[in-house]
């Protein structure tokens, strides 16, 4: 384990966050072998210890949990006081609680310590691991016993047998690494582990120990039987061969002259290739149920008890090792939305599921749809899934300018689990989690899902998307495309995530697209421009991707808008004649007269572009003109109304007191006041 939650146990402090981390890879170790009672990791410099379900005193453990005469607490703190190897101690009965009425036979395997200061003692139940021995299928009579180099029992699947004596009478062969003995009616065979020393005893009823001689005798007869059976059917064959011919005469069959090999060749063939297909037509109908039994495990919705056997009977091919993650890799033709159906999709996944098989070992892969892969990938022990993911990040950058050249892709990996049917929903959701919240601010090829820090960062500028458009309705293609680049590229710099980044796109995408009348373009036009929009959206590997799908439609757009400026229209012209004319008294008429179009045209066009309309944006550049001469100037208020555009002192009253709710006047006087606070301050 890559944890210590004794790292600093001598400050007397204990690493909480490492010990959690600890008894959650005991629970999945746990988990996955159903034979161990439990793992209890301590340190003899403290009294806590590290079980399945928590910490615990080693006191409180072995006087509860663990309750036994000899193999106490202060057993345990021997062993683990001095440096050993790896031991294995006898099954022996637990008691359970102050009274030990409740016992379990358990045997105890003390780990080794000589390369740490922590210890490990697994707890394995006697009972659930002796199932894992099919003795139904034992011969009758025949035993199995593990002894330690000290000659205690480790595990026996006999009961009762007087082992003293044994030892007493065969003492001389158990010291042979291999030797074989006969007492009385049984023989007993020893083998001793150059490993451990364990000596491991077989025995077996002596009728039973000769019965490989017996098996040979049964496979002779069983040639002979087959060599007595062709004879039979050749001289069978020979004696119907007139009778079979009379028949076939009678029944109106052409009479063959002579044998033809040639026809007998070619309905062999036939018939080879018929298998062929047949076996192949298998196959994929094999496959298709496999993928069929993925999907369904997939499924959040419910199953019906007959549709959980059928896919039980797959997951065997998928789950081969104890531990497994998904994989999901997305590939994106660098053309046109719609045209991947020219990619092989079963010479890449046969490709696929073989290269990950050369580096990871066993491995299934399945088509979903779309040029969407689906991998399982067997993982024996938790501390091989960082390695499995380098492997992963390495085939694909390989991929990408091989097999996969032309194609950008989009490639996630799930978390661990143990193997077993409800986690692959578990892992699939995984992915959908790494493929959404991606990050764009990156190269990285694959994305870890244990990997992603979560954040809301988004930057959403409401006025210079408001900006965009008027800048889009003006026909300023350039200040169009550095509005979006700047966008685009702080959510990036926020490292906002993928499915956030898209929809702040959408947003700027819906928000432009009303700049189009509804016959600018026929709905198919429409239909095409927003699939390819979001095609490239959903499948960017990057920030520049989103940019650059928003600056085509702002394009696209400004193609084909009606509103787009037509000769002499320019938001920056106009700005620039109102600025220049406003005293003078200009009307919608007027203007487009100026501009060469109709009333209504440029009525329509200005509010695009400007996002008020002309009165309005006319009012407040004549007013702020009027505020400095008010400020500044001793000039009448007639006198102001006259030299800003305004036909009478009466209107222009009205008209600023509606935009700044007081009177011409009464700003002249709050001004005054304020520059005369102003300076008595700074004398």
């Amino acid at each position: 384990m890559p944890y210590n939650a004794w790292a600093h146990i001598d400050s007397g402090d204990l690493d909480m966050h490492d010990a959690y981390m600890m008894q959650k890879e005991i629970g999945t170790l746990i988990s996955s072998i159903e034979y161990i009672e439990d793992v209890v990791v301590f340190n003899n410099k403290s009294e806590l210890a590290i079980t399945s379900q928590g910490t615990i005193h080693l006191q409180e453990l072995f006087r509860q949990k663990y309750r036994h005469t000899a193999y106490n607490l202060d057993f345990w703190k021997s062993v683990s006081g001095a440096k050993h190897p790896l031991r294995v101690f006898p099954e022996q009965a637990y008691g359970m609680g102050e009274d030990s009425v409740h016992t379990r036979k358990l045997l105890a395997i003390m780990g080794n310590n000589q390369l740490s200061d922590s210890n490990i003692l697994v707890f394995v139940d006697a009972d659930k691991l002796l199932r894992q021995v099919n003795q139904s299928a034992m011969m009758k009579g025949t035993s199995l016993t593990v002894l330690d180099e000290e000659r205690r029992v480790i595990l026996s699947t006999e009961e009762q047998w007087d082992f003293v004596k044994l030892l007493n009478e065969m003492n001389a062969a158990m010291a042979k690494p291999n030797a074989t003995v006969k007492e009385k009616d049984e023989e007993y065979s020893f083998f001793r582990s150059g490993y451990n020393g364990f000596l491991y005893i077989h025995k077996a009823p002596y009728e039973f120990a000769d019965i490989q001689s017996v098996t040979s005798a049964n496979r002779t007869i069983m040639l002979i039987s087959i060599l007595c059976a062709v004879l039979i059917s050749v001289l069978l064959s020979l004696y119907l061969y007139k009778p079979v011919k009379a028949i076939l005469r009678l029944v109106g069959g052409a009479e063959p002259e002579g044998n033809d090999f040639r026809s007998i060749l070619s309905g062999i063939m036939r018939i080879q290739k018929e298998n062929e297909s047949f076996k192949t037509q298998i196959d994929v109908i094999r496959a298709e149920m496999r993928k069929s039994a993925l999907l369904q495990a997939l499924d959040e919705a419910g199953h019906s008890r007959e549709a959980e056997l059928r896919m039980q009977q797959y997951f065997s091919d998928f789950f081969q090792e104890t531990y497994f993650l998904m994989a999901v890799f997305q590939l994106h033709p660098d053309n046109e939305a719609g045209q991947e159906t020219c990619f092989p999709v079963d010479e890449l996944r046969e490709s696929l599921e073989h290269a990950l098989r050369e580096r990871l070992g066993g491995a299934v892969v399945f088509y979903t749809s779309h040029l969407r892969f689906l991998a399982l990938i067997g993982i024996s022990e938790p501390s091989a899934r960082d390695r499995a993911a380098v492997q992963l990040r390495r085939f694909i950058r390989e991929a990408k300018n091989g097999a996969w050249k032309g194609c950008r892709v989009t490639a996630a990996v799930s978390r661990l689990y143990p193997s077993k049917t409800e986690n692959c929903r578990k892992a699939y959701q995984d992915l959908n989690d790494a493929l959404v919240y991606r990050t764009l601010h990156a190269e990285e090829p694959l994305i870890d899902i244990e990997a992603i820090r979560f954040n809301w960062k988004l930057y959403f500028p409401l006025d210079e998307i408001e900006k965009l458009a008027n800048c889009l309705a003006g026909g300023s293609l350039e200040e169009c495309e550095q509005i979006i680049g700047a966008m685009i590229a702080e959510n990036a710099e926020r490292k906002v995530h993928h499915r956030h980044i898209a929809a702040v796109a959408d947003a700027i995408y819906c928000h432009l697209i009303k700049q189009l009348e509804p016959g600018d373009i026929g709905p198919q036009a429409m239909l095409e421009l927003e699939k390819a929009f979001r095609f490239q959206v959903e499948g960017a590997s990057h920030a520049e991707s989103i940019r650059d799908a928003l600056i085509h439609a702002v394009r696209f757009i400004a193609r084909n808008s009606t509103l787009a400026p037509k000769s002499k229209l320019s938001p920056a012209v106009i700005a620039q004649y109102i600025e220049s004319h406003y005293m003078v008294n200009l009307h919608l008429d007027h203007m487009a007269e100026k501009y060469e179009t109709s009333a209504k045209y440029f009525s329509n066009y200005f509010k695009k572009a400007f996002g008020v309309n002309f009165v309005d944006y006319l009012n407040k550049v004549r007013l702020s003109h009027a505020k400095e001469l008010l400020k500044h100037t001793e000039r009448s208020v007639a006198e102001i109304s006259e030299s800003t555009g305004y036909l009478n002192s009466s209107t222009f009253t009205s008209t600023f007191k509606k935009y700044y709710g007081i009177s011409p006047t009464e700003y002249r006087k709050n001004t005054s006041a304020d520059e005369l606070s102003v300076r008595r301050k700074k004398s």
